[in-house]
C-alpha cells in the first residue's frame, strides 16, 4: 500500500479531512533501520524520535520542525505504508540533557539512556559533520513522542493512554489535575512537588530539572522522573507519576520506586493498573530485576492495582517521622 492508499483510507474510517496535511518518511538511515524501526513502532514500544535542532537551524528550516497535532505516514524500506502516526509532544534539550524516559520511548537496543546515547551521538555526529558543525553533549536535540493513529487491519483501543514528562505543552492539563486534586482532598502521590507549585512553569522546570542525567542526586540521594498520563481520546491527564532509579534510604525502607494518583474523576476505571505497568516496564531499561512499591493498608484499590501487575507482599512498615503504616510489595522484572 503506497503511503496515499493509506491516508485516503485512514481519513475515511477516522472521518479526518483528506487535505489534513502529512508527511511520509521511514525511520533510520539503512533499509534494514526502516524495517526494524517500523516494526517497533507497530509492536507499541516505539514511540519517541529525535533531530538536530542545530541542522534546522542550519538549513534555514525552523518552520519544518515537528508540531504537536502533525500527522505521518510511516514507511518500510520497500517504501510501503505500515501505519499513521500523530506528535503529541515536543522539546529541545542539549544532547547531554536529554532524559532516559525519551530513552526509553525511542524504543531501541535495551532502552537504555547508556545505548540511545551511544548510538544517537554517532548519528548526530554524521547529520552535523554533512553540515561542517561539531558535534557536542551541548548540541541541541528534538525529542518528539508519537501516537499510533491508524494501522491497517488492526483496531486501536480509544482509552489508550499515552505517558510524556512534563512540560509547558501540558501546562493547562497540569494545573486542571492539580485544581481537581485540592479540590477533592487527594493526597498527590507521585506528583513531586505539585501541590506545593501553583506556578505551573516553576514545576515543569523543577520536573525537568530533576530528570537531568547530569545531575548529581539531591542530598537524600533521589534521583527520579515524573510521567504525566494522558488519556488519547480527549488528551486529558488523567495520572501522575514518580519514577525513581536512584532511592534515598527512607525510599529503600518504606515507599519504593514507583508513586502515583489518578485524578479523582477518573478512578476506576482501570488507569492505574496501566500506569504501574508501565513504570515497571521503563524501571527494566535501568537493568532492575526487581521492584519495591507500597501502599496504607486502607487502600484497597491500590493493593489490587500492585497484585495485577505480581506484587508479592513483603512487610508491613512503619514510618515513625509520618507516623503511618505501608504495606511493601516487591515486583520481579
Amino acid at each position: 500500500m503506497t503511503h496515499k492508499e493509506l491516508w485516503t483510507e485512514f481519513c475515511s474510517k477516522k472521518n479526518i479531512d483528506i487535505n489534513t496535511p502529512y508527511e511520509a518518511w521511514g525511520f533510520g538511515s539503512t533499509e534494514e533501520d526502516m524495517d526494524k524501526l517500523s516494526e517497533l513502532v507497530l509492536e507499541g514500544k516505539k514511540f519517541g524520535t529525535a533531530s538536530s535542532y542545530d541542522e534546522y537551524v542550519m538549513e534555514d528550516a525552523l518552520d519544518a520542525l515537528p508540531k504537536i497535532g502533525d500527522y505521518s505516514v510511516i514507511l518500510n524500506s520497500q517504501d510501503e505504508a505500515v501505519c499513521v502516526i500523530r506528535t503529541y509532544d515536543v522539546y529541545v534539550r542539549a544532547f547531554g540533557d536529554v532524559p532516559p524516559f525519551h530513552a526509553y520511548a525511542e524504543g531501541e537496543g535495551d532502552r537504555s539512556l547508556q545505548y540511545w546515547r551511544e548510538v544517537h551521538e554517532t548519528f548526530f555526529m554524521d547529520c552535523l559533520g554533512e553540515n561542517k558543525m561539531q558535534f557536542s553533549w551541548e548540541s541541541r536535540v528534538v525529542c518528539e513522542k508519537f501516537c499510533v493513529e491508524y494501522i491497517p487491519g488492526k483496531e486501536i483501543a480509544d482509552e489508550e493512554l499515552l505517558f510524556a514528562e512534563p512540560t509547558m505543552n501540558f501546562a493547562k492539563e497540569i494545573a486542571a489535575y492539580r485544581q481537581e486534586m485540592l479540590d477533592a482532598g487527594s493526597s498527590f502521590d507521585g506528583c513531586f512537588s505539585m501541590k506545593r507549585m501553583p506556578d505551573i512553569q516553576e514545576y515543569v522546570d523543577y520536573c525537568i530539572g530533576w530528570a537531568n542525567p547530569r545531575r548529581k542526586a539531591d542530598e537524600h540521594g533521589a534521583w527520579g522522573n515524573v510521567l504525566l498520563v494522558i488519556r488519547k481520546s480527549d488528551m486529558k491527564m488523567v495520572g501522575c507519576m514518580q519514577v525513581h532509579n536512584v532511592l534515598t534510604e527512607r525510599m529503600k525502607k518504606y515507599t519504593g520506586h514507583v508513586g502515583y494518583s489518578v485524578r479523582p474523576s477518573e478512578r476506576r476505571k482501570g488507569y492505574a493498573k496501566k500506569m504501574l505497568a508501565k513504570a515497571l516496564d521503563f524501571l527494566s531499561s535501568f537493568g532492575f530485576e526487581e521492584v519495591y512499591v507500597s501502599c496504607l493498608p486502607e487502600n484497597e484499590a491500590s493493593r489490587k492495582t500492585i497484585l495485577a501487575n505480581n506484587g508479592e507482599f513483603v512487610e508491613t512498615v512503619f514510618v515513625k517521622e509520618d507516623n503511618v503504616t505501608l504495606e511493601k510489595y516487591r515486583i520481579r522484572l
